[in-house]
This record gives structure tokens, C-alpha cells and sequence, in this order.
């Protein structure tokens, strides 16, 4: 009977982790499609700096399909 219930518990945990790993790709496929729809237009050259590498991080991401911050400038690096 423990067995039996332990096994459930597990069941529910496991289905709960994938409905948080399914709704957090959701929020962050709608936060990256805010960012990229962004007009910059009328901020200044510090925050549209900011919100370039903020687009090419959702462009490497897309690119790699990659779910996490970016921790290199190979989008920057003029060589490549």
C-alpha cells in the first residue's frame, strides 16, 4: 500500500514539473517575442545598446535552441 502511494506522489510530481517546464517556455517565448517586437526607437543609446543584445540573445536561442542567458559575444565577434 506505501509502495502504491509513493509511486502516485511521484506520478503527480513528475506531471507538475513538466506543466512548469511547459509554462515557463511559454513565458519565454512571450517575453522574446515582446523583446524582438520592441520599438527603440525613442530610447537612448545606452538602452537600445541593451536591447540589441538582448535581441541577440533571443536570436541565438532561436538559432540553437538554447533556453539559456548567453555568456559569450560570438554575435559581436567581427571574425566569424
Amino acid at each position: 500500500m506505501e509502495q502504491k502511494r509513493q509511486n502516485m506522489e511521484m506520478a503527480i510530481q513528475a506531471k507538475c514539473a513538466r506543466e512548469r517546464e511547459y509554462w515557463s517556455k511559454k513565458d519565454m517565448e512571450k517575453t522574446d517575442r515582446e523583446t524582438m517586437a520592441m520599438d527603440t526607437s525613442h530610447m537612448s543609446p545606452e538602452t537600445k545598446q541593451y536591447w540589441m543584445l538582448e535581441r541577440k540573445d533571443v536570436m541565438r536561442r532561436r538559432l540553437f535552441q538554447d533556453d539559456g542567458p548567453s555568456n559569450t559575444n560570438w554575435l559581436i565577434d567581427q571574425n566569424h
